[in-house]
């Protein structure tokens, strides 16, 4: 048996209320990492949506979709 998913993987980019920029990735809870500058969790988001295919990053700042891959 193998694991059938559908849709496109989605990470996206937010400011957390302490401040720091979280990368998270949709339908879990937990951000996967926390970083102090926006541009840091962004190269973050952006390499690892890079080695899933079908998967993009969002920016939770202004709802827009930073970079598809």
């Amino acid at each position: 048996m193998g694991f059938d998913q559908k849709g496109a993987t989605v990470f996206s980019v937010v400011q957390g209320q302490n401040g720091q920029w979280n990368v998270c990735e949709e339908g879990f809870e937990k951000p996967l990492a926390s970083f102090d500058q926006e541009q840091d969790a962004r190269e973050y988001a952006v390499g690892i949506a890079s080695s899933k295919s079908d998967s993009k990053v969002q920016s939770g700042v202004n709802g827009g979709q930073l970079k598809g891959v």
